[in-house]
Formats: C-alpha cells, structure tokens, sequence
C-alpha cells in the first residue's frame, strides 16, 4: 500500500506560490519545522516553478480577457514588481527548455550556489583519481593518431610513458586542489559574514567539506603518496 503523500508537501508550495517563488527555501523550512533539504526535493520532484509559471500565465489570459487596464495588477498576472515570472518568460523566450530547467532549479542562495561548486570541484578530483590512475614506472600508453596531409590520410603514434601521464596528471590534481581550496575558503568567508542568516546545514557543511579533504591528504593517502614517490625515484633514476 503506498505511503499517503505528507500534508506539509502541498502546503510548501502554497508559501512559494503565495511568495509568487521570492521566498528562501530555507524560510518554508523554518516555517515547516522541516529540513531545507526535504524542501528543495519537493521542489524539484513537483516542478514548483513550472506549477507557478503556468499560475501566472492563466492568471494573465484571464485578466486579458477581463480587459484590465495597464497599471492595474492583475494586468501583469502578479503583483506589482514581480520580477521572477518576467525573468523565466525572458529565458524561455531564447534559451533552450532544458537551460531553462536548470536555471529554475538552481539555488538563489550564495552560500548555496557555493556549495555546489565546491561539490562539484570535489567529485571531479576524486573521479581523477581512477581516470587518471598510473599503476607503475611500466605503464605505458601507445595511441594511433590520425592525420591527414591533403588527400592522404597517414598516422602515426603517441607514446605516454609512466613518467609523462603521472607528472600531467600530478599538475592537474595540484591545480584542481588549489580550486577547491578557494572555494572552501570563499564559502568559510562568506558563511561568518552571514553568520546570524545561515541555516544550521549551511553551517555544518565547512566541517563535513573540510573534514573529507583532510582524510584525502591523510592517513589514508599516505600509503599511495609512498608508492608514487618510490615510482618517481625509479624513474629519475633511470632517467
């Protein structure tokens, strides 16, 4: 038998309707004693911002119909000075619905829009570490390369030995590391500006960031940072 839909999910997006999409997700939450997480599922699974712009655009029809006059605030389907309905109108107007889709489920809240970059930049130096995993001074990669020089197509060769795919890849982690470091220290410093506006998530989320970066370059790295510098000396030494 399936669970009966929570009451509290219907009236999340009476608030946002109500605040026409201008309030914090974070304020239904507080409103809701629920957690701004849950709220920003309900959201995106209900399509909230599609539900409200299709409000908005009956309730202009309607008001053409009625030949409200210019000025009046049901001529506009909104009240006075709401922004939001003209911005999405704008971007459907020229950009493709999916960009459209994901500028609507994108988070307004700077410190939110942070955490996803940060998230982000964190997810691609971890996949890295497979893509780009070197498994000894043996690893060598040899790949066919196409060209073509007027009408003949020749090819020839590229070689990667252990020594050039580990120092690429080592620049590459060492730059994407110093990213997310600035990131981390972005979102640290805009979070005790905003100290007294954060919600509890927001606040727990340096520690959980710093926390997992720490263990990257801790403990549990030092065996494979052991191995890639006797690799290293292998390899100078043959050098």
């Amino acid at each position: 038998m399936p669970r009966a839909r929570d009451p509290n999910r219907e009236q999340a997006f009476e608030i946002y309707k109500e605040s026409v999409g201008m309030i914090d997700l974070v304020e239904i939450a507080s409103q809701l004693n629920l957690s701004p997480g849950t709220i920003r599922g309900w959201k995106s699974k209900d399509k909230w911002d599609s539900k409200l712009n299709g409000a908005l655009q009956k309730n202009t029809e309607r008001s053409k119909r009625k030949g409200a006059q210019p000025g009046n605030k049901n001529s506009s389907g909104g009240p006075p000075g709401n922004k939001k309905a003209e911005k999405f109108g704008f971007f459907s107007k020229y950009l493709p619905e999916e960009t459209v889709s994901i500028i609507q489920e994108m988070p307004t809240d700077p410190l939110d829009v942070l955490w996803d970059q940060i998230q982000i930049a964190y997810a691609a130096i971890i996949r890295a570490q497979q893509i780009m995993y070197v498994r000894d001074r043996d690893d060598k990669t040899i790949e066919k390369i196409e060209e073509k020089d007027g009408n003949v197509i020749g090819e020839r060769w590229e070689v990667q030995h252990a020594w050039d795919k580990q120092g690429k890849f080592l620049q590459a982690q060492a730059r994407a590391q110093s990213e997310l470091r600035s990131l981390i220290k972005q979102y640290d410093e805009l979070l005790h500006k905003r100290w007294d506006l954060a919600s509890d998530e927001q606040k727990a989320r340096i520690a959980q960031i710093k926390a997992q970066t720490d263990k990257l370059k801790g403990t549990d790295n030092e065996e494979e940072l052991s191995r890639l510098d006797q690799v290293l000396s292998e390899i100078k030494g043959v050098v």
